[in-house]
This record gives C-alpha cells, sequence and structure tokens, in this order.
C-alpha cells in the first residue's frame, strides 16, 4: 500500500477538492497494475488492480485527515490518523540519523560501500530531491488520444527518465488547482520530509503526464506509466463510502492490538 501512496504519489487548505477521476496503468518489476484516483468535495478514493491479486483501496477524508486502507477479502478496515503518519515520519528520521552515525565511524572505502547499497539510498533520501524538465525537439503526439509534449526528466540533474506531459489548459484544471486537491487528498508524510521532492517534481512539471518512464542510474527502466483516462468527474458516491459491515482498526492494532468492531 506504501507503493501506492508513492506511484500517486501527488496540505492544509480549506477549499474542498476538485471533482477529477484519473485510471493510469503502470508496468513495473514485470508487473502491471491499474490505479484509479477519484476525489468528490473533500475525500479521494484509490484503487489498485493487479491481476491475479486482491483488489487493493483506500480512502482519504480531508476533513478528519483519516486514512483508510481496506481490505475486502477480511473486511477490516485500517484507520490512519494524522498523529499516525507523523510518529512515523518521527520513526523513520531518528532510524536515518543513527544510520548516519553509524555511516560516520566507518573507514572511507567501507562507507562508500555502504552508501552505494540501499541503505544508502534511505539517507539521501531524507533530503527532498530536485526535479526538471527538458524539453525535447519535435512537435507534439497523442497517447491514448491525449495531445502531449516529450520531455527528459532530470532529477538532481541527472536523466530520471522521459514523459509526454499534456497541457494544463488541455485537462481544464491549473496546475495549482491539480496541486491543491492532491495536497489535500494525500496525508502530510505522502508530500512533505522525504517524499517532498517526488511531490513536487509532480506538481511543478511542464504539464499532467500521458505518459511516464523512469529510470535508475544506469539507465534501466524500473517503471512506466501511461494514462487511460481523466475527466473532471468523481466516481458514484457509494465509492466514498466506508462499508458499514467491516472491522475497524487502528494502524496500533496492526501491531499486535486488539481489533475493534465500528
Amino acid at each position: 500500500m506504501h507503493r501506492l501512496l508513492t506511484a500517486l504519489v501527488l496540505c492544509l487548505s480549506t477549499a474542498a477538492l476538485a471533482d477529477l477521476t484519473m485510471v493510469s496503468e503502470t508496468v513495473s518489476g514485470g508487473k502491471t497494475r491499474t490505479v484509479t484516483l477519484s476525489t468528490k468535495a473533500n475525500k479521494a478514493y484509490f484503487e489498485l488492480q493487479e491481476a491475479d491479486a486482491p483488489l487493493r483501496t483506500m480512502m482519504r477524508d480531508a476533513d478528519s485527515k483519516q486514512l483508510f486502507l481496506v481490505d475486502h477479502a477480511k473486511k477490516v478496515i485500517t484507520v490512519i490518523t494524522e498523529a499516525d503518519s507523523k510518529a512515523l515520519e518521527l520513526k523513520q528520521a531518528q532510524f536515518r540519523a543513527q544510520m548516519q552515525a553509524q555511516l560516520e565511524k566507518m573507514a572511507p572505502e567501507q562507507r562508500a560501500r555502504a552508501e552505494s547499497t540501499m541503505l544508502g539510498v534511505g539517507l539521501a533520501e531524507a533530503k527532498p530531491a530536485v526535479f526538471t524538465f527538458d524539453k525535447k525537439k519535435g512537435a507534439a503526439r497523442k497517447v491514448n488520444g491525449f495531445s502531449c509534449q516529450d520531455y527528459v526528466i532530470k532529477r538532481e540533474g541527472k536523466v530520471h527518465g522521459e514523459g509526454c506531459f499534456m497541457t494544463w489548459k488541455d485537462t481544464g484544471l491549473t496546475a495549482d488547482e491539480f496541486k491543491a486537491t492532491m495536497l489535500r487528498a494525500m496525508p502530510t508524510g505522502a508530500t512533505s520530509g522525504p517524499m517532498a521532492g517526488a511531490f513536487e517534481g509532480q506538481a511543478s512539471a511542464p504539464g499532467f503526464p500521458v505518459y511516464r518512464k523512469l529510470v535508475d542510474d544506469t539507465g534501466a527502466v524500473t517503471s512506466e506509466t501511461t494514462l487511460k483516462s481523466l475527466t473532471k468527474t468523481a466516481l458514484g458516491a457509494d465509492k466514498f463510502e466506508l462499508p458499514r459491515d467491516y472491522t475497524q482498526r487502528s494502524v496500533g492494532a496492526v501491531m499486535g492490538g486488539p481489533a475493534r468492531k465500528e
């Protein structure tokens, strides 16, 4: 579920969310996933569908600042509050500080090896990355019926992939409207701290991504995402209501505490 938050990867504004629904297809790690995001008033609905895997859904209430992870197979709803998110961020920050202290005690060669691993990447992510977009030569093209312009995506000045972006005018939204909607739809942890760079990279893009391919430092493709549909309407009202017969439990209960029936 954390990947879904990363992949959608897009405040405390009092304005209501703009009604919209977008459906994208992402190919990563040899798996194809269909991701749906829909917003209505101050609620957001996320859906992740992968072949031969259970449907995964989440709901976000911007007023109560709660995130609900829905397990339809078990009929269980895990509730994550803003306080839960901040507590997790604090633990992650403490872990990074401890690991950094250990690195500083290592010999230069040993430290270099450690920093080249996922440990080093995790520490680097504590500082938001800067994304830039270089426009490619050539006319706009169409992807799934959407007209878009190709750009090279750079992260900290290095090639991070490429994307084809539709103008904000063609979406019917402004960049600020979209950013405000995403800020309200996402929990604080998804749009601040280590995740801030990725979020700002989306929000400051030259338009809405119709197609995006990301690569690692070796140039190997890590993911490809294609927009399937985008409308300024929300899904049906039933999508934004929690199932009444499901058991609700706090995120603490997931770690061993008792569940409770709501």
